[in-house]
């Protein structure tokens, strides 16, 4: 087999490390290559991800032990420190390789004086049905609860959920070496004790959507009292429009519309049509207006703080050529 020898150098201890050629694809290869480029310039992040992509595509011992090198200059010293204890398991066994081995059994070993821990702690009672703990997105294995566990330097979000119970979570910032840190996972709330809650008091809760019924009452009287009045407010608007185009149609025409020449009076008669127009839109939406209003007053004022669940769930508009009103819908 024909080695091919690269040199890695960390705290001025210089070691070998040979990869087989035959191994390495050619994105490997230029990954690695440029990788030592990046290092080479102290672009230690960028160098530490071509390094990762190359050991993607071809995992070797030499490459490994760049990566760990990289992860320690880059100071994330707990993936280093498991970089290396990966590239000596995988030299075991390998005569070729036993150089290898060495290098990263001692350089682990230098490194573990230096690693920072995070214990999640889940004791008995915060130990629900179903739970699951998330560490920055990613599960934390079962196994891993309540154990200082090495992890790079930095801020880490903890979140614990389970079904039927309200979600927790809390930010803990590790500092990059020889740093412990521990959460602790609380009780977990169940959502069903919700309704006897007494945030939430003398309020039924709508098992469709768990909003309290009481809430959404309120909330659709504010609206319609809110609504109706910008709905007056715009057809009190649309009737002065409608008074001063009627206006302008007398001041050309008389009120009686009688005009001295045809263009006046089409002018008259446009103008007459849109005041007409804008005083019906304008009746229409006040009448609507202050009927949501008053609903709207009625509904605040009526809503029961218990009891059944019925209620007013729907009202609309309602604008025919005979009346303008309001349409009201609800359960007993």
């Amino acid at each position: 087999m024909r080695l091919r020898w690269r040199l890695v150098g960390t705290m001025g201890v210089a070691a070998w490390v040979a990869t087989a050629a035959a191994q390495n694809t050619p994105v490997a290869e230029q990954l690695f290559r440029e990788g030592r480029r990046l290092m080479s310039e102290g672009r230690i992040a960028q160098a530490c991800s071509a390094f990762e992509g190359s050991y993607r595509k071809d995992p070797a011992v030499s490459t490994l032990l760049n990566l760990a090198d990289c992860r320690e200059k880059n100071g994330q010293y707990a993936s280093a420190w498991g970089h290396f204890l990966d590239a000596e398991r995988l030299a075991r066994g390998t005569p070729e390789a036993a150089n290898f081995g060495a290098v990263a059994r001692d350089r682990a070993a230098r490194l573990e004086s230096r690693l920072s821990y995070l214990s999640i702690n889940v004791s008995g009672e915060s130990n629900v049905q179903g739970l699951q703990i998330l560490r920055n997105g990613h599960a934390v294995d079962q196994a891993e609860w309540s154990v200082d566990i090495p992890v790079d330097g930095g801020e880490y979000v903890i979140i614990g959920k389970a079904p039927g119970y309200e979600a927790w979570s809390t930010t803990v910032t590790v500092a990059a070496e020889r740093d412990k840190q521990s959460v602790n996972v609380p009780k977990f709330r169940s959502r069903s004790a919700l309704t006897g809650n007494e945030e939430t008091p003398n309020e039924e809760i709508d098992v469709e959507n768990s909003t309290p019924r009481r809430t959404k009452s309120r909330r659709m009287a504010s609206t319609l009292v809110l609504g109706g009045s910008a709905m007056v407010v715009g057809g009190l608007t649309l009737g002065y429009l409608a008074h001063q185009r009627w206006a302008d149609a007398k001041d050309l025409c008389g009120s009686d519309l009688y005009c001295d020449t045809e263009m006046d009076y089409e002018r008259a008669r446009r103008l007459a049509d849109s005041a007409r127009l804008r005083a019906h839109v304008s009746t229409a939406a006040t009448g609507v207006g202050l009927a949501a209003i008053g609903v709207g007053i009625v509904l605040w004022f009526t809503t029961p703080t218990d009891g059944p669940r019925g209620g007013i769930s729907r009202v609309a508009p309602s604008v025919t050529l005979d009346y303008v009103g309001v349409v009201i819908g609800g359960s007993l």
